[in-house]
């Protein structure tokens, strides 16, 4: 009696803690009109900036930026809404936060050409002029579908042509036309290659930790505490591919553009060299994409 009194008493705890979750969780309909008040705080902004009325528009950015965040910290994810904070950072000097937020839009949204051509716009702001690795456009075109497909698509084009290959095997089986074994196999090895290009992306995205510096500047030093002496310093927008943490550090490292610059009669040009810097930093400085 007392096992049974004691388990009804954290079944009702847990129920009420649950509710109160919930309770406290945005509804979809909560969801699109904070996405559509944000979207009209953007604007007004983009309004009061033109009028240079700089003070009211830094208040109308915070609150968008406030507003799309407290939507993806819900669980709405969207391209559109990191792509919308994105530009909210941008206007508000952020340019670190703003290329966290194109980057994430990037992988929801690979088919749009705006957050590409807004991260161009910022990466070529920030100070460092890191020199990030590319896919060349030969591989991008060869391998299309694992560029202009998103993970979640992969993952329902790959649901969609297992119940096919299903649906064919037991046709097959009951029908037993010989034509069925061609299809098979070809649906068989189209599935194949979906499910490796799905674990290509997944890795790409989840495997690697990539980071973005999010503070004006920031030293890397020798080891994962203040004790250890500044190795280099990284600046705002600065992108990085984590590679250990400890005790509130992360070991990190990025190809830093080196600029040299050649001197002629007529022009002066300048060279980027690639150059591999590794270190540490504190966990607060960069935010993981």
């Amino acid at each position: 009696m007392k096992m049974r009194f004691i388990a009804l008493f954290f079944l009702l705890i847990s129920f009420f803690i649950y509710e109160e979750l919930f309770a406290s969780a945005l509804s979809r309909d909560d969801a699109i009109k904070l996405f559509t008040d944000a979207n009209e705080n953007y604007q007004q902004a983009a309004k009061l900036i033109a009028a240079k009325n700089n003070q009211e528009a830094d208040k109308k950015l915070h609150d968008a930026a406030l507003q799309y965040e407290k939507i993806l910290t819900n669980g709405f994810e969207h391209g559109q809404i990191y792509y919308n904070l994105g530009n909210t950072y941008y206007r508000q000097g952020a340019l670190g936060k703003a290329i966290v937020n194109y980057r994430r839009a990037q992988r929801l949204l690979p088919r749009h050409a705006d957050p590409d051509a807004n991260l161009k716009l910022v990466k070529s702001a920030i100070e460092d002029k890191e020199l990030v690795h590319e896919t060349p456009v030969a591989i991008q075109r060869i391998f299309f579908w694992l560029f202009l497909l998103n993970q979640n698509e992969l993952i329902l084009t790959a649901v969609s042509l297992y119940a096919v290959l299903i649906v064919l095997i037991l046709s097959f089986i009951i029908l037993k036309y010989p034509w069925f074994k061609r299809i098979i196999i070809s649906v068989t090895f189209g599935l194949c290659i979906v499910v490796v290009s799905l674990g290509i992306k997944i890795y790409r995205e989840q495997g690697i930790h990539r980071g973005v510096i999010v503070v004006k500047k920031c030293q890397i030093l020798y080891g994962p505490g203040k004790e250890y002496e500044p190795k280099f310093e990284i600046h705002d927008g600065a992108e990085c591919v984590v590679e250990d943490e400890k005790d509130g550090w992360y070991r990190v490292y990025m190809y830093v553009g080196v600029k040299q610059d050649m001197e002629s009669k007529a022009v002066m040009e300048e060279k980027a060299s690639k150059e591999l810097r590794r270190g540490w930093l504190q966990k607060g400085d960069v935010d993981i994409i």
